[in-house]
C-alpha cells in the first residue's frame, strides 16, 4: 500500500506542474480569443483561434504605433490626459509604473541584492530605487522584498552598506525567489 501511495504521490507531482501550465496557457487563449470575438463574428469572420491572431496584431501595430515619432507624440499627448483624470489617472498611474518597471531600459528588477540586516541574517531582494527623494532619506537605497510562492512583497529602505548587488539574471533571481529557493540556479 505504501509504494503504491508512493508512486500515486510522484504521478501527481509530475501531473501538477503540467497540468497548470496547460491551464495557464488555455486561460490566455480564452482571453485572448474573446477580446475580439463580437467583432470578428459580427463581421462573419470568426473561428478559434482567429481572435488570438487578430490581438497579437493588434498589439504589435500599437508598438510599431507607439515607435513612430509622431504617433508616439500622440501616445505621451493621451497618457498625460489620462493621468490628469483623478481616480482614473491614480489608476493608469500606478499600473503603468508596474508594468514599465520591466521593461528592458529600466532598473525594475533587474538589480538583485543581499541586504545584510545582521552577520547571520540576509534578504534577498530587487533594488529598485537608489536616489534620495523625499521617501528615501541620504544614503538609504529602496529594495522590494518579494513574498515566495507569490508576488506580494515589502518595499524596505535601508542604509546603502548593507546592500550587496548580486550578478544574476533577472530571470534566475525571479525564478529563485518566487520558488522560495526551491530551484537551483539552473532552474533543476
Amino acid at each position: 500500500m505504501k509504494k503504491f501511495i508512493g508512486i500515486f504521490l510522484k504521478g501527481l507531482l509530475v501531473l501538477t506542474p503540467v497540468v497548470i501550465t496547460f491551464y495557464i496557457l488555455y486561460k490566455m487563449f480564452l482571453i485572448t480569443d474573446g477580446l475580439f470575438k463580437g467583432v470578428l463574428e459580427r463581421a462573419g469572420l470568426y473561428f478559434p483561434g482567429f481572435g488570438v491572431i487578430v490581438t497579437l496584431t493588434t498589439i504589435f501595430l500599437v508598438g510599431l504605433l507607439a515607435s513612430n515619432w509622431l504617433t508616439s507624440r500622440l501616445l505621451n499627448y493621451l497618457d498625460k490626459m489620462i493621468i490628469k483624470v483623478p481616480l482614473l489617472g491614480s489608476i493608469y498611474g500606478i499600473i503603468k509604473d508596474t508594468v514599465s518597471s520591466f521593461s528592458a531600459n529600466k532598473k525594475g528588477f533587474s538589480r538583485l541584492v543581499l541586504v545584510n540586516m545582521s552577520d547571520e541574517l540576509k534578504l534577498l531582494g530587487f533594488l529598485t530605487n537608489d536616489e534620495e527623494s523625499a521617501f528615501i532619506p541620504k544614503g538609504y537605497v529602496a529594495v522590494y522584498l518579494m513574498q515566495s510562492m507569490q508576488w506580494a512583497g515589502n518595499l524596505i529602505l535601508v542604509p546603502e552598506e548593507k546592500v550587496q548587488q548580486l550578478e544574476v539574471s533577472s530571470e534566475e533571481a525571479l525564478k529563485f525567489i518566487a520558488s522560495a529557493g526551491l530551484l537551483s540556479k539552473k532552474g533543476e
